[in-house]
């Protein structure tokens, strides 16, 4: 029964998604998120439904078809940061078809690697065009917001849960439905999820902070090593990243967030299966879980050797997949690990493998020019005094730091909740930012608040017009 009931309202909120869409683009991301976070083949009550339906690739027409049709609502002022910010997506996409074009070692399969990231590229360029007022902005949030909700009921009420080793496996959507994969998505989200509590007034807020709670859980149940570096590396940046009343705020939601960590980590294999990365093989238990644990930590060593080998050996890259197909596999041989694996389980030799030393610079270039355009709105809402949004801001910039790290162990800085945070630092600075400053009157601080504010930027915005 509530499998039917979760069917009918899928097609429900798609159907109402779909008309709103071409009503206000943003509609349309929601519409594209739905199929993210809700993509029937991943949930058991999506089984009836026919295979091989292409769920994300109709919601990205639906979105794409909305935006051409509708064009800008407003005219927004240049901003080097975000100009910078696109200049590097573009030199992914194309640095991404020359290595193909060039130096693909198995163009089969490097060629649906390439055109999976000429995709989130194109949805970057997409989503930033269609948020075009804080209505878009805050819909754009709500996404994340209420589909890490939705998983976290799953996870805690209703979903049929496969644990394979004590971890969570077999949950979540497209590119994160395994334990190391989910938690590197959830690291990225909760932050953002939290600086949404700032974000929203009143009752809402409640409903993030059940998101945040719920999503907590569905990371522990991952247990895994990189998710919590993750999380404690994003903990910790936050209330150092943030300044004045933001500071106050975030070392509030830190002690809040160590309190639910606590409580909700009853499992005591938690605990311990995290310990074993910091541990040699003379002090690990003897249990299988203990073994297993303490051996892929050891394997993924020997990968990353592996790795960096084959970057000073083709360090203009191979194309897509390198590690998984024959060269991978021949260097593996060579090396004589004992070791045999698809996948080099670090995100930064990955993308250097596949599409270059020069991909690696202009990927991490599209990241940090993303996160220096949320630095710089978080700098400016803060001078405004606006310490709900510079605290949003401070958020957002944390989850990049938990997500790097998750990235440190996994192959995830290719996959798209890295877009997707770029894309929210993006927008945040265009319609939070300086350079639009006083296009958007509902986003202009208030008396009150200014009174909290530094007076030099007042008389810099009085000196520009605003």
């Amino acid at each position: 029964m509530i499998n039917l009931i979760e069917i009918v309202l899928y097609f429900i909120l798609s159907a109402f998604l779909i008309i709103k869409a071409f009503e206000r683009p943003a509609w349309g991301i929601a519409y594209y998120m739905l199929n993210f976070f809700a993509q029937p083949q991943y949930w058991s009550w999506g089984a009836p439904l026919p295979i091989g339906m292409r769920w994300s690739l109709t919601a990205a027409l639906v979105l794409l078809i909305a935006m051409l049709m509708f064009g800008s609502e407003r005219e927004f002022h240049k901003d080097p940061a975000r100009t910078r910010t696109s200049i590097f997506a573009i030199l992914i996409a194309v640095n991404g078809f020359l290595v193909h074009s060039s130096f693909a070692y198995y163009p089969e399969g490097s060629w649906p690697v390439y055109v999976e990231m000429a995709k989130f590229i194109v949805l970057y360029f997409v989503i930033v065009q269609s948020i075009q007022s804080q209505q878009d902005f805050k819909i754009f949030i709500w996404c994340f917001v209420l589909g890490v909700f939705y998983w976290g009921v799953e996870g805690r009420f209703l979903g049929t849960l496969r644990i394979d080793r004590g971890r969570l496996e077999g949950f979540g959507g497209p590119g994160c439905d395994a334990s190391n994969e989910l938690s590197s998505i959830m690291v990225a989200l909760l932050p953002v999820i939290v600086g949404a509590v700032m974000l929203f007034k009143g009752r809402p807020r409640w409903i993030p902070v059940a998101s945040a709670l719920l999503g907590l859980n569905v990371l522990l149940m991952t247990q895994s090593r990189g998710g919590f570096m993750g999380l404690i590396a994003g903990a910790v940046v936050l209330p150092l990243i943030a300044s004045g009343r933001a500071r106050k705020l975030a070392i509030r939601g830190f002690a809040v967030s160590t309190l639910a960590v606590v409580l909700l980590a009853g499992n005591p294999q938690i605990l311990i299966r995290f310990m074993t990365t910091f541990a040699s093989e003379d002090s690990i238990g003897q249990s299988v879980d203990d073994r297993i644990a303490f051996e892929n930590k050891e394997s993924r060593k020997a990968f990353w050797r592996i790795g960096r080998q084959i970057i000073a050996d083709y360090p203009l890259g191979s194309g897509g997949d390198t590690f998984r197909y024959e060269r991978g596999i021949r260097y593996i041989k060579r090396d004589k690990t004992g070791y045999m694996n698809e996948s080099v389980h670090q995100g930064y030799i990955d993308e250097a493998m596949d599409w270059g030393v020069q991909g690696l610079i202009f990927h991490m270039g599209f990241i940090l020019s993303a996160i220096f355009c949320a630095f710089k709105t978080m700098r400016f809402r803060k001078r405004l005094g606006d310490a709900a949004l510079s605290l949003f801001g401070a958020a957002l910039i944390s989850g990049f730091a938990g997500w790097l790290v998750t990235c440190l162990v996994g192959d995830f800085i290719h996959l798209e909740w890295g877009y997707w945070l770029c894309i929210i630092s993006v927008s945040y600075a265009k319609i939070y930012g300086q350079a639009n400053y006083g296009l958007l009157p509902d986003v202009m601080v208030g008396r009150d608040d200014a009174t909290e504010g530094d007076p030099e930027i007042y008389r810099e915005l009085a000196a520009s017009g605003v």
